[in-house]
């Protein structure tokens, strides 16, 4: 490469940067999509999470007929949770979702069976297809199982009979999961959205820098400056990179200021993204975008117009959207083979980091290896594409 060839990729390099930054409403939706959507769904997951803790919390249970069930009620009492009476239509209301919590129902011969030892059916209410009603029906279920299991022993020991015996098991919960193990879940949005401003972030001026020349005619007299084809390919090429990349560093920076508005203490605590998450997730998802610009530019060059240049790269799209839902959904043992897979990788090594996992140095160099291979081959491909009259003139 001598100082012509890099001439020619800065004039050409200049040239795409005007006309990628002429287009302000597609940049404003880009970056608008790219970099708003995922905080602000980060922001509404946390409210959400926080107002069930809120409930949870509250242990507030809403029982019909708590005046029939003074031994409830006094179990109620010593363990802080505080009996309210439930509407008078408890029924038609978890029907039409107006009430969103569990409703316990006391039958009219509570005490009559509790004095006799007898098995007493009380029906818990609920609609758990109402996610708001989650926190009500664990605190409503644990306190029912609670109470059945003092009676139980108090029944026991009254017989002469060991309460030991009636548990076989005494199961004991260690979580040994880091706070930041336990968060990353939480966060699974910040790399399946950095994937996704790499696609957003390159897509239409990957497109426009190929298909829409290629639509418009203005490749044609492009190419026949005396300039390597291979300039002309990478000075493209570097505009689309930067916007790709430049959309996925404002996305994590858009996350990292998110996370400071976390309401809940807990949640604010467990939602650690700085600097130091910024500049490790920036040295995964950077490759990967330049790399994806590289892949729509090669897969857009095969359209005659840019429409049809658009539906073949949104399956790239569709490809990226997909891979985060494989981690999170479907359970996959961590393999070496697998950092070595476009999009695959980069979730793999961005979820580690957030959950405080040992993140080592091969663990950055195959992907950011594999992402430098990939996007040789394409922009190889693209410059001998640009070769063919075929590509060049038929529209």
């Amino acid at each position: 490469m001598n100082a012509v060839w890099w001439a020619a990729w800065w004039a050409i390099f200049r040239k795409e940067i005007v006309d990628g930054l002429r287009d302000r409403r597609t940049i404003l939706t880009m970056l608008v999509t790219g970099i708003a959507m995922g905080p602000i769904a980060l922001l509404l997951m946390a409210n959400y999470v926080a107002g069930l803790e809120e409930k949870g919390a509250a242990k507030i249970v809403l029982v019909d007929g708590i005046e029939r069930a003074p031994q409830l009620a006094n179990w109620f009492a010593r363990n802080g949770i505080t009996p309210k009476p439930a509407p008078t239509d408890y029924a038609n209301d978890i029907v039409k979702g107006t009430l969103q919590e569990a409703v316990v129902v006391v039958p009219q011969d509570f005490t009559e069976r509790y004095s006799r030892a007898q098995t007493i059916d009380v029906p818990l209410m609920f609609d758990d297809s109402r996610n708001g009603a989650l926190p009500s029906i664990r605190l409503a279920d644990a306190a029912l199982k609670g109470f059945s299991r003092e009676t139980g022993i108090v029944r026991a020991i009254e017989r002469g009979i060991s309460p030991q015996l009636l548990q076989a098991v005494n199961v004991e919960r260690v979580n040994i999961a880091t706070p930041k193990q336990q968060a990353a879940f939480l966060l699974f949005l910040i790399p399946m959205f950095g994937l996704l401003g790499a696609v957003i972030g390159s897509l239409s001026v990957a497109l426009d820098t190929t298909a829409g020349e290629r639509e418009r005619g203005s490749l044609e007299p492009l190419l026949m400056n005396p300039s390597p084809v291979s300039a002309l390919v990478a000075g493209k090429w570097s505009m689309v990179a930067l916007f790709g990349s430049t959309v996925v560093l404002l996305t994590f920076a858009g996350f990292a200021i998110a996370t400071r508005f976390v309401t809940s203490d807990k949640l604010a605590t467990l939602f650690a993204f700085g600097l130091p998450q910024f500049v490790r997730f920036a040295l995964v998802a950077v490759p990967f975008a330049c790399m994806i610009g590289a892949v729509l530019m090669l897969i857009a060059t095969f359209g005659r117009t840019y429409k049809e240049a658009q539906t073949y790269a949104s399956y790239i799209a569709l490809v990226v959207n997909f891979v985060p839902l494989i981690t999170i959904f479907i359970t996959i043992t961590e393999a070496r083979w697998q950092l070595f897979v476009p999009a695959l990788a980069q979730q793999l090594v961005m979820s580690r980091i957030l959950r405080g996992d040992l993140v080592g140095p091969i663990d950055y160099l195959i992907p950011f290896g594999s992402a430098v291979a990939v996007t040789f081959v394409c922009l190889a491909l693209l410059a001998r594409l640009l070769r063919r009259e075929a590509i060049v003139f038929g529209r």
